[in-house]
């Protein structure tokens, strides 16, 4: 794409007095020079990049900063499914459950995401509390189906083993008798943000009464009486036995939890921490009474007393993620093995196993102010990064602006309120990142010098982000540093920065490096393009202010 018509003139005066007044620092620094007492001339400089999106057939589902469970639809992208198999570890290997034990329980917990709102006294002299749940998208229920899971699980990669082997989003679809024992079936679930309340019952003490226990929202399954036996039998009665000596046994004996989602249509989806999952053995045995409990003034005899064995969830979850497009977004978006899209027209940004965008700026031919073609000394036309580079501007500014196709979107709360850009060739962060306004309990409104919020019109509908670069334009127009293709893609938190595994196509054999961030994203959006079919006012643009 040519750049003419691309220098636009603003030609106005000022002293660097009243520029370090409005300005921040970074904005007036070309090296390790800080511009003197002088008048200068201002200019802006507009760039247009080429574009693509590149589509993601797996994305890496261990080690993720968090795990998402339930079914969420996107009015533009489809269904996506999130689905979770994990092996579980006990708290210690050879237990000793004691004499005559008995298993009273089993439960699966895992809690959401929640705020305690607020705490107060019911007529009843009762505490009750209040939440506000946080990451819970989608208001109609889902079917939960909760499998001890017959696959097994290695740690490392049989081809490299001494490397960690990573799981794919894909790679649960192709588990061969992953389904084992069903554990539990759980029809109609939503996530609620009312607090569980727990009996506790003394066994020694029928006169008093239990006490309760509350607890945060949770997802939380007691198991059947069927299942309180299989356990017994699987693990309580497996007690001396080689399958609870070491990790190594136990893991190929009970190879994990499998919970799968279904929904005829729409549903629910949640995020929360796997570290905070567990599932709990509550059994009573025979203890010594060393409290004297019975009153009888021996501390020498045997009580019943409750105990527990509380697994947890560890070392290889894997989150299966599986999208099935609208038809509307299919014809366009192409099919899956199709895994690089023409960004002229628009730019898709979808999370998990979705899509990124990936901008290229100043290597078409250059062309100067008045439009005519640039040369260097042998005759050779120039590209615009050479003919940028030359000029030896002082960069203010530079700023990129991403424009939603409000046509194809359809607008609201379900827009990504924020995306994410990237070295698309590391995958890391650029040095504007840095720019000191973190914010890590509220990441919504982190990073937003470099990475703006979403900019709304007066109806709410998402209008465009702006990204500034500033630091790496400088780096890159006046410091000779690597012109890097950038990657652009949703975030749910800016604040994650770890990299993970993606591959294009089935057929792409190279990994590549992308932001955890937008693996644990679920929302996605459609952004105009810098072709000429595009609005000018609406292409994608790297604006560049300097001074002369």
């Amino acid at each position: 794409m040519n750049l003419k018509n691309r220098i636009v003139k603003a030609v106005v005066c000022f002293t660097i007095a009243l520029t370090a007044i409005s300005c921040n620092d970074d904005f007036n620094t070309v090296g390790d020079e800080i511009i003197g007492d002088v008048n200068f001339q201002n200019d802006s400089y507009i760039a247009y990049p080429t574009a693509v999106t590149k589509k993601l057939s797996a994305v890496q589902a261990t080690n993720l900063p968090c795990n998402m469970l339930g079914i969420y639809v996107d009015p533009v992208y489809g269904k996506t499914e999130y689905s979770l198999l994990s092996q579980i570890e006990p708290p210690n290997y050879n237990p000793v459950f004691g004499e005559n034990p008995v298993l009273d329980k089993v439960i699966l917990s895992i809690p959401y995401y929640s705020e305690l709102i607020s705490t107060e006294t019911n007529e009843n002299e009762e505490i009750v509390n209040t939440y506000e749940l946080d990451s819970v998208y989608g208001e109609s229920t889902i079917n939960l189906r909760i499998y001890r899971s017959n696959y097994f699980l290695s740690d490392f990669n049989p081809s490299m083993p001494e490397e960690r082997k990573i799981y794919y989003s894909n790679d649960i679809s192709t588990f061969s008798s992953l389904e084992g024992q069903l554990l539990a079936d759980t029809l109609d679930f939503k996530p609620s943000a009312e607090e569980v309340l727990v009996e506790i019952d003394d066994d020694n003490d029928e006169d008093t009464p239990p006490q309760i226990q509350r607890l945060p929202p949770q997802l939380r399954i007691e198991f059947s009486e069927e299942i309180v036996n299989y356990f017994k039998q699987e693990i309580i009665d497996k007690e001396g036995q080689p399958e609870l000596s070491n990790a190594n046994n136990f893991r190929n004996y009970f190879r994990g939890i499998y919970i799968k989602t279904e929904s005829a249509s729409a549903g629910n989806m949640f995020k929360f921490d796997i570290s905070e999952a567990t599932i709990t053995l509550q059994y009573t045995t025979d203890i010594r009474d060393i409290e004297d409990t019975n009153n009888d003034g021996s501390t020498d005899d045997t009580v019943r007393g409750q105990q527990e064995y509380v697994f947890s969830f560890t070392n290889n979850v894997i989150n299966a993620i599986s999208n099935t497009l609208n038809p509307d977004i299919e014809a366009t978006y192409g099919p899956e093995e199709q895994g690089e899209i023409s960004g002229e027209e628009n730019i898709y940004l979808k999370g998990g196993e979705g899509s990124y965008g990936v901008l290229e700026f100043f290597n078409e031919p250059a062309f100067d102010e008045n439009g005519d073609p640039v040369f260097n000394e042998e005759g050779e036309q120039i590209t615009e990064l050479e003919y940028l580079r030359n000029q030896e501007w002082l960069i203010n500014e530079a700023n990129l602006k991403i424009y939603v196709d409000q046509d194809k979107m359809v607008s609201g709360s379900n827009e990504p309120e924020r995306i994410f850009i990237f070295n698309e060739n590391t995958g890391s962060v650029l040095i504007d990142y840095f720019d000191g306004t973190n914010n890590e309990s509220n990441p919504i409104n982190s990073i937003t010098n470099h990475l703006e919020r979403l900019s709304r019109d007066a109806d709410e509908n998402g209008e465009f982000y702006k990204i500034r670069l500033t630091r790496h334009i400088i780096d890159v127009l006046n410091r000779d540093e690597d012109n890097v293709k950038l990657g652009i893609a949703v975030s749910q938190n800016v604040n994650i920065t770890g990299l993970a595994n993606g591959f294009n196509t089935p057929a792409d054999e190279a990994d590549r490096r992308i932001p955890f961030s937008s693996i644990v994203s679920h929302e996605g959006t459609i952004l105009h393009g810098p072709g000429a079919n595009v609005p000018e006012s609406k292409r994608v643009k790297l604006e560049i202010f300097y001074t002369k």
